[in-house]
């Protein structure tokens, strides 16, 4: 009987998705698949190119600036001329941004390279957004964004070895050609797939209507610029698991790589297995505001364990602690951005949220390191925890202003 009920929970979980969220998904799998450069990025520009380790922080800051400023801009274009547009456009651009960075090789023509790439391809990301409001009802979002997260896991967890093969074996220059002939294929599949979706962008005349009955701007919406904030702290935190976790377990704690290779190879494996049927109970249930503050906790303990005495059992409980916190928190945080976004400014709320991201992408290295070389990891440690304490404050407060609006 137990088997038959998690054999239903996972069909239940996997099936009635609309037949354009399965084009977003095989599509963001086609896409993350073929994601092969940015990974390698630091090796290539220190190895390859012969930067410094300084100057390779730059060029990843220019990713960062450019990734923020196409998610301004795709946001704001997928509520004028349409997500599907959006996507198709910064596919096919920025396929052709990865081909072009291997013929850079002084610092200015790199940095200009990897910001005009990041500008073109992180429109994508408010674009497919604003498409699963669009064709999901609310109730299913966390859901249709677990799904879209799986292809994505699913993709990455390809797309490095592959890319770290190739690097060895071929060189360098077959992983831009790949990365960019992929995005654009992406395009061209997409294209394809989409053609006879309805329009989603709306006349002018329609959004003045739609603004005259409601619908603020994101900054003058002080529930969505309190959860921007709680998620600029978790975000923020939760990236220094790619950062600076792997560097402290190999000076502090004297673990070598494949410890870290491993623990984040189980997490990944983890997401593809309980995600979508955990988050498919918590949205059947209800339970969405209480799934994303147990999130927040469960990562603000995996932060902890770093307090302990060393040891490799610790190493993986603040690992497991880890996963199943993103497993709670990101496809809900996301969603729910959708939800308290209004039809007729979704793509401006969307590009806000990824814009967050990406601010926290950019600070997150830089200003983490900086902390941990002038304070040390313990404090670092004890000061994420005191951010995830805050953003699950930040949560609380927005889940009880969203009930006095429910009820008033």
């Amino acid at each position: 009987m137990c088997w038959q009920r998690t054999r239903r929970l996972y069909i239940d979980a996997l099936s009635n998705h609309p037949r354009e969220i399965w084009v977003l998904a095989w599509l963001t799998l086609i896409n993350r698949a073929g994601t092969m450069v940015l990974p390698f990025l630091s090796v290539y520009a220190t190895t390859i190119l012969g930067f410094s380790l300084k100057e390779a922080g730059l060029i990843m800051a220019f990713f960062g600036l450019g990734s923020f400023g196409g998610s301004y801009f795709g946001g704001k274009l997928s509520d004028t001329i349409g997500g599907r547009k959006v996507i198709i456009a910064s596919l096919a651009f920025s396929g052709l941004g990865f081909i072009s960075i291997q013929w850079a090789s002084t610092l200015p023509q790199l940095m200009f390279a990897i910001f005009i790439t990041a500008l073109l391809g992180e429109a994508y990301r408010p674009a497919m957004s604003t498409l699963v409001a669009q064709y999901v009802p609310k109730q299913r979002f966390g859901r249709s964004m677990s799904f879209i997260r799986l292809a994505i896991n699913l993709g990455f967890s390809a797309g490095p070895t592959l890319g770290g093969i190739i690097a060895v074996s071929l060189g360098y220059s077959w992983l831009f050609w790949i990365d960019g002939l992929t995005c654009m294929l992406g395009a061209i599949y997409f294209a394809w797939a989409s053609w006879n979706w309805t329009v989603e962008k709306t006349s002018r005349k329609e959004r003045k209507v739609q603004d005259a009955k409601g619908g603020l701007p994101p900054l003058r919406n002080l529930a969505y610029v309190l959860f921007l904030i709680s998620t600029l702290l978790m975000a923020f935190s939760f990236i220094q698991w790619f950062h600076t976790v792997p560097v402290f377990l190999k000076t502090e704690w004297h673990y070598a790589e494949n410890i870290y290779g491993l623990m984040m190879g189980a997490g990944s494996l983890l997401i593809v297995l309980i995600e979508m049927p955990i988050i498919h109970l918590v949205e059947e249930g209800g339970h969405r505001k209480s799934a994303l503050r147990w999130g927040l906790l469960l990562l603000a303990l995996s932060f902890v364990c770093f307090q302990f005495p060393p040891t490799l059992v610790i190493c993986f409980v603040a690992s497991f602690f880890m996963v199943m916190g993103e497993i709670f928190y990101l496809p809900l945080n996301n969603s729910y951005s959708l939800l308290l976004s209004p039809d007729n400014r979704r793509g401006a709320y969307m590009s806000w949220y990824w814009m967050t991201w990406s601010t926290a992408n950019v600070l997150g290295p830089s200003l983490g390191f900086f902390l941990i070389d002038s304070l040390g990891f313990a404090f670092f440690w004890g000061m994420l925890i005191v951010l995830l304490g805050t953003s699950f404050l930040i949560n609380q407060r927005i889940h009880a202003m969203e009930d006095v609006q429910s009820t008033g």
